[in-house]
C-alpha cells in the first residue's frame, strides 16, 4: 500500500491539518501493517498504535474502535483502485480491450498488496464493514455503467447495461478473487473466466 493512497482523506473535521492528516494516513497503515501480520481477527488497537508509533489516545482521536479504522482504509483503498482502474480504460479503444484494460489494472492492485486483500473474506467483517463494502461495489458498478453507455452510443453492438447487472458483475469479480486469494491460487483462470463473462455480457449476448 502506498502512503499516496492514504493520504488523510476522510479527516474532514480537520481539512487543512496536515499534521493530523498524516498521523490519521499513519493509523490507518499500522492497521494494514498489523492485518499483513496477524490478521484482521487477532488484530488489536494496541497493534495498530505500535506499528503507527502512536498512542491509544491518539487513535481515539481519529477513530471510533478498531471497525471504524478498518471501515476508512478500505473505503480509502477502493477510491484509489476506482481511479486507477479508471484512469487505465482508454475510451477510444473497442470494448473488449477496455474490459481487458480494466480487469488487468485490477487485478494488478490486488495482487500487490494480496494478504491485505485476503482479508475480505475474514469472518471478523463487521456490519460497518460489509455496507461500506457494498457501497464499494456501487460505485464500480456506476463505472462500468458509465463506460458502457459512452461505448454504446458510438457502437452499436455494445448493449447498454443496468446498474444491477453491473453490480452483480462486480461482486461477483470480487469474490472470486478473494476465493482464489485465500486459497493461494493462480489468479490467472480467474482472470480469463472474467473477461470471458464481461465480454459475454457486453456484447449483449446475454439477453
Amino acid at each position: 500500500m502506498t502512503t499516496e493512497a492514504l493520504d488523510g482523506r476522510g479527516a474532514e473535521g480537520h481539512a487543512g491539518d496536515d499534521a493530523f492528516a498524516a498521523q490519521h494516513a499513519r493509523l490507518m497503515e499500522g492497521l494494514a501493517a498489523s492485518i499483513r501480520e496477524k490478521g484482521l481477527a487477532q488484530t488489536q488497537v494496541s497493534d495498530i498504535v505500535r506499528h503507527a508509533h502512536a498512542s491509544r489516545r491518539t487513535f481515539y482521536k481519529h477513530f471510533e474502535d478498531k471497525e471504524a479504522c478498518f471501515v476508512e482504509l478500505m473505503n480509502t483503498l477502493s477510491d484509489a483502485f476506482l481511479e486507477e482502474v479508471d484512469r487505465a480504460i482508454d475510451r477510444e479503444r473497442p470494448i473488449d480491450t477496455q474490459i481487458d484494460q480494466a480487469i488487468d489494472t485490477y487485478l494488478g492492485l490486488v495482487t500487490g498488496d494480496a494478504d491485505l486483500m485476503a482479508t475480505f473474506a475474514s469472518p471478523a467483517l463487521g456490519e460497518r464493514t460489509v455496507v461500506a463494502m457494498r457501497d464499494g461495489f456501487e460505485r464500480y458498478a456506476e463505472l462500468i455503467v458509465a463506460v458502457v453507455e459512452s461505448d454504446s452510443a458510438r457502437d452499436p453492438r455494445v448493449a447498454p447495461i443496468s446498474v444491477e447487472r453491473a453490480y452483480m458483475l462486480v461482486s461477483g469479480l470480487h469474490q472470486t478473487l478473494v476465493r482464489a486469494l485465500v486459497r493461494g491460487e493462480d489468479l490467472d483462470p480467474a482472470s480469463a473466466e472474467f473477461k470471458a463473462v464481461m465480454k459475454l455480457v457486453l456484447s449483449g449476448a446475454a439477453g
